[in-house]
């Protein structure tokens, strides 16, 4: 079984609803303001409860974002290359990734943005575990060896890629 498919597992257990995006709601939406931002893509956007749930499409004063998350059916066609969105964000995904799916999944978003990327990065390990018991949390890096990782794999085209870490509640 992949990693992608104990996702699937996951999601179709409930989990992951995308709420996680909250807590990186402010810093959105300074952005939005900053770069003037119309089109938004939520890559790894969960269930989007985060915008169904606690609207936060409406908080941030835009149109509801295109969702894609490889492990949701129904939201689990990334889009055309060719349309390009204002802002990507990528919250409390990346490091539920490991190997070549993650330097796809960096590489794939910034290639989406024509503005702006925003990754928000947990540094800490996940309360959850995945069904084989290995924790959520897959990778597991330095706020320093993180911003080598993307630097290294991300699109080299005219958005600015912004990246934000979140060490726990703790500070870990």
């Amino acid at each position: 079984m992949t990693n992608l498919d104990l996702y699937r597992r996951m999601h179709a257990e409930g989990k992951f609803p995308g709420h996680s995006t909250e807590k990186w709601s402010d810093h959105i939406a300074k952005m939005i303001k900053e770069f003037n931002i119309k089109t938004i893509l939520d890559f790894g956007s969960g269930k989007g409860m985060q915008y169904t749930e606690l609207k936060l499409h409406e908080k941030w004063g835009v149109e509801m974002p295109t969702l894609y998350d490889p492990a949701v059916p129904g939201l689990d066609k990334i889009p055309n290359i060719m349309l390009p969105f204002d802002m990507v964000i990528c919250c409390d995904v990346l490091e539920h990734l490991e190997g070549e799916e993650l330097r796809q999944a960096v590489f794939n978003a910034t290639i989406r943005a024509r503005k702006h990327c925003f990754f928000g990065i947990a540094t800490f390990p996940a309360k959850k575990t995945l069904p084989d018991g290995r924790n959520a949390h897959l990778t597991l890096w330095s706020q320093d060896v993180w911003m080598r990782f993307i630097t290294d794999v991300r699109f080299q085209g005219d958005a600015l890629v912004r990246v934000e870490f979140d060490g726990g509640e703790d500070g870990r």
